[in-house]
């Protein structure tokens, strides 16, 4: 069995900062987790918002949870066949290639050059050694603690019994310190600056030509936006989909095709930024596995509205709206040129429909939007 030490603020010492809704307490447990880890001893932080924070994560990640406040009740809680994980207080562990390197065989202390590693925030080892901020230890080693003073922190309390017992090294290249993926946040301030880089880091950069992605990530991540910290906003987000959705389909019923394109044209940003929540949400090491395909509802609901907006026989309606659609669909599997990225945005698409329905039938708008969906889609692939 593998457990992870989670350092809480002690009384007195305020909360622990945030990134992107999550403390670092939440981050090091997904860390923990992606390590194997099946239990979680929290040190400090009593019955703070922070503890408590913690345990539910950790409850709902089906991981053991237990509290200590002092060094010395390790050795009765981990086995002496069990391996500790020990991080630093304040570190952002969401590196890889650290995850790698404390999965090999036997247990690790990971460490970085002296020099980036104490500017960065980390415990100088030597004249050329930091400790990088985590390590495993063997459970066999703890009872070692007991010669220290009762009130000595745990985290340099083992690091001193690692360094002691020669456990075996990994180094980090130092240029992980400023990547972002290994980082140590001491402040709310220092928070919110590194909050921007990480947004970044798991949403990639999103050019404007693609509006929709732009919108939504805008919505997510600008500037006094706080939707991360809230706790309803992503089913918020899904269900304004769904009302925009079902309302621009119910106005094209009752022979409103302009009102109707302009709501689905609406939905496309909005369900844009529910993923873009649910990216972050997983990130780092978890994966979107279904939830892409929400935005076949868009496609769906332009398919159903261009049916609706047509009189005549059933092939002619049918036929103008399933083109426009497909030829979507096929457009999304090319590589474009940055210019010709508009022609596969669908707030771009419905928003032309709805305009272009203001003046002439919903039929030769479908007509149109799809031959300029065909013509991007007929031109030679990005280089």
């Amino acid at each position: 069995m593998r457990a992870a030490l989670i350092g809480l603020p002690q009384p007195g010492e305020g909360a622990l900062p945030v990134i992107a809704g999550q403390s670092l307490a939440r981050r090091q447990l997904a860390f923990a987790r992606e390590l194997g880890c099946t239990s979680v001893i929290a040190y400090g932080g009593g019955a703070s918002p922070d503890a408590i924070d913690l345990r539910h994560a950790a409850e709902r990640a089906g991981m053991k949870y237990q509290v200590i406040s002092t060094t010395h009740a390790l050795p009765g809680i981990i086995g002496d066949d069990d391996s500790l994980l020990v991080l630093q207080s304040g570190l952002l562990p969401e590196s890889r290639t650290a995850l790698d390197l404390l999965r090999a065989e036997g247990d690790r202390l990971l460490i970085v050059s002296a020099g980036p590693g104490a500017t960065a925030g980390l415990e100088r080892i030597d004249l050329d050694r930091a400790w990088a901020g985590a390590l495993t230890i063997p459970g066999r080693w703890l009872g070692k603690v007991a010669s220290l003073p009762e009130d000595a922190a745990p985290q340099p309390a083992l690091l001193r019994i690692a360094l002691q017992q020669r456990l075996p090294e990994a180094r980090l290249a130092d240029a992980m310190l400023d990547d972002g993926k290994w980082s140590v946040v001491t402040s709310q301030e220092a928070a919110r600056q590194r909050a921007a880089a990480w947004q970044r880091t798991h949403l990639g950069e999103i050019s404007p030509s693609a509006p929709s992605r732009w919108l939504g990530r805008f919505i997510v991540t600008g500037p006094g936006s706080g939707m991360l910290d809230l706790r309803f906003a992503k089913p918020a987000l899904l269900a304004l989909t769904a009302i925009l959705l079902g309302s621009g389909i119910a106005a094209t019923f009752y022979e409103l095709p302009v009102l109707g394109f302009a709501l689905t044209a609406l939905s496309a940003p909005v369900l844009e930024a529910f993923l873009a929540m649910s990216r972050l949400g997983v990130a780092p090491f978890g994966k979107l596995r279904r939830l892409p395909w929400l935005r076949w509802l868009v496609d769906a609901a332009l398919l159903v509205q261009g049916v609706l907006a047509i009189d005549g026989l059933h092939h002619r309606t049918i036929f103008p709206p399933l083109v426009l659609v497909s030829v979507l669909l096929l457009l999304d599997r090319r590589k474009l040129a940055t210019w010709l990225e508009p022609t596969r945005d669908r707030m771009l698409v419905a928003g032309l429909l709805a305009a272009v329905s203001a003046v002439v039938p919903p039929e030769q708008a479908i007509m149109l939007a799809s031959l300029l969906v065909l013509a991007a889609s007929l031109l030679p692939d990005r280089s």
